[in-house]
């Protein structure tokens, strides 16, 4: 099972003026070998507070035979416009959750 890199991740709505409000999500996981699928999903049904966005860890192990090293693997998620302007974004992987502030970049 992927393992979430705690201080790896961060979350920020981009005020792009050609585009409109985007939330960006980015963190990375460590996997036991190559060959991982892994990528943020959007949580459905989201938790009681709509002002947090909760995101899940969904990987997928390889399929055939893959070198015994861990791997380092970069997660984005992207949502434009953002369904709302979200405090926090929870990003879960089984028991195991990391949480952070959302910040804005102009």
């Amino acid at each position: 099972m992927p393992v979430l890199l705690e201080d790896t991740f961060r979350a920020w709505i981009d005020h792009v003026p050609d585009g409109g409000p985007k939330l960006i999500v980015i963190g990375e996981v460590q996997v036991p070998t190559a060959g991982w699928h892994v990528r943020l999903t959007r949580r459905s049904p989201q938790g009681i507070d709509p002002n947090i966005l909760i995101l899940d860890v969904t990987s997928e192990r390889p399929h055939d035979k893959a070198g015994e090293m861990v791997t380092t693997i970069p997660l984005r998620y992207e949502e434009r416009p953002p369904g709302r302007q979200y405090r926090l974004v929870m990003t879960a992987n089984g028991a195991d959750s990391v949480t952070v502030d959302v910040g804005h970049a102009h």
